[in-house]
């Protein structure tokens, strides 16, 4: 169910802003899962997700105000999730000193809560409370403070500091914590403590905005915690995460765009993610991409993953892309990837892989039809397959159709019981119009292959949209 409000405050100096958008979301449907006797187990859910977002503009005190600008602007957004399964799936899970802190029935998170400043006297820009900070190569929240100070044009300094925001401390989501931990774990051995100790964060950048066509920000961050259950010889706190980070991207005269992220990670030493592109727009019908990128999984400093893990990677990729005429698109792309060898990989073995794609799309008003074909062949194994999709307004603003057809075939190189097998899929399903702002989604899908002789899963949901 989604709603949105918009109303305004009228006063003789000035009117306050207001929007509100609600979402629920629900959700049915079964797991299968082997159970330690052997036996087949379905597992149980049901979930009810209610989304809440709030934005207040425009609240700026009048002795603030300048008609001829922007300075001076105040806001307010908040954003919460309220999660509830009601399903069999959580009955059983462990409890007591087993007990996984990660797996409970109810939740009730702040996504996101601050107050913030635009053009502050011309210069400064701030954000105090819960804030969301993703780019090309970093994702995190903290809760705290992030201010940032043009000093001359287009560079300005920005500064921030606060905690981290941890699924264990109250009202806070899981999805922004660090990799390589988990709070279920209550083994002495692991300072399961530990988990519930605040962990400070600060950092600091140098941005560019507004220099032409370029727009660049250079960003240090630390994180540190202090040391739960301290033993004799052990230092009283250790660094969580600690990285520095370019993100840069360009666009020349609407035809070139390109991007560049790079982050080096101080605490293991490593230069642990590395992403460029570009595309040419070669002409209104024929556009030409370059892709590169470089992933080495690190994690939280307290993970020993940070010691045993491997499984990074280099990918190149081009793409290239033509419209025969209006409605009909072709594409094509081709990839190369480069694994680093795992400690007990013979050296002589291959570590490249490569394959690509071929695809087609024609659409019009009523329909869109779109066929692809891939093939992956190299480090790990084969896999080579189809994908038919297509869907058709059988009455305007009414009824949609929708529908699909894949199928593919796979050969493992690691893992000998299951190394090779096909698998082919249907879906069909619709979108109907009851009345005004609100929908149906139905949708039925089957898969059979060399592992399963079905998985049916049926979806259906009910969509509410209302504004006031």
């Amino acid at each position: 169910m989604g709603a949105s409000l918009a109303a305004a405050v009228a006063g003789p100096a000035h009117a306050y802003d207001f929007t509100i958008d609600v979402q629920t979301i629900g959700q049915g449907y079964q797991v299968r899962r082997y159970a330690p006797t052997g036996a087949n187990d379905l597992l149980t859910r049901r979930r009810l997700t209610q989304y809440l977002s709030l934005n207040v503009t425009d609240i700026t005190p009048e002795a603030w105000r300048r008609e001829t600008d922007d300075r001076n602007q105040l806001s307010v957004d908040v954003s919460m999730r309220f999660d509830s399964d009601f399903g069999g799936y959580l009955l059983s899970r462990p409890t007591g000193t087993d007990e996984i802190r990660e797996l409970t029935q109810n939740h009730v998170e702040v996504l996101y809560a601050y107050v913030a400043g635009r053009n502050l006297g011309g210069r400064v820009d701030f954000q105090l409370g819960r804030q969301v900070h993703f780019d090309l190569v970093d994702f995190y929240a903290f809760d705290g403070a992030d201010v940032s100070v043009r000093v001359r044009r287009p560079l300005s300094v920005e500064a921030f500091a606060g905690t981290e925001v941890r699924g264990e401390r109250p009202l806070s989501s899981p999805i922004y914590e660090l990799d390589g931990t988990s709070v279920g774990s209550q083994d002495p051995a692991t300072r399961p403590d530990q988990a519930t100790v605040l962990r400070p964060l600060a950092g600091g950048a140098l941005v560019l905005d507004g220099w032409g066509p370029v727009q660049a920000r250079l960003a240090y961050r630390r994180m540190w915690s202090a040391t739960a259950d301290q033993q004799l010889g052990e230092p009283s706190s250790g660094v969580n995460d600690e990285k520095v980070a370019l993100t840069a991207s360009a666009a020349l005269a609407g035809r070139v765009s390109a991007s560049l992220g790079l982050r080096y990670n101080i605490l293991v030493g490593l230069l642990d993610d590395e992403q460029a592109a570009l595309r040419v727009q070669v002409s209104h019908r024929q556009a030409l991409s370059a892709e590169y990128a470089f992933l080495a999984p690190t994690f939280d400093g307290d993970s020993i993953w940070n010691i045993f893990s491997a499984g990074a990677y280099r990918d190149l990729r081009a793409t290239y892309e033509l419209t025969l005429i209006p409605g009909l698109r072709l594409s094509a792309r081709a990839f190369v990837r480069l694994f680093q060898r795992g400690p007990d990989e013979p050296a002589g073995a291959s570590n490249r892989a490569g394959g690509g794609s071929l695809g087609v799309q024609w659409r019009t008003d009523r329909s869109t039809l779109r066929a692809d074909g891939y093939f992956d062949d190299g480090y790990g194994g084969r896999k080579a397959g189809g994908d038919l999709s297509g869907r058709y307004t059988l009455r305007w603003r009414t009824l949609d159709l929708e529908g699909r057809l894949s199928g593919w075939g796979w050969r493992s190189d690691t893992q000998p019981d299951t190394n090779h097998g096909v698998v082919f899929g249907v879906q069909a399903g619709g979108r109907f119009l009851i009345a005004e702002g609100m929908h149906l989604h139905l949708l039925a899908e089957d898969n059979v292959g060399t592992l399963y002789r079905g998985q049916y899963r049926g979806l259906a949901v009910f969509e509410v949209d209302v504004s006031l």
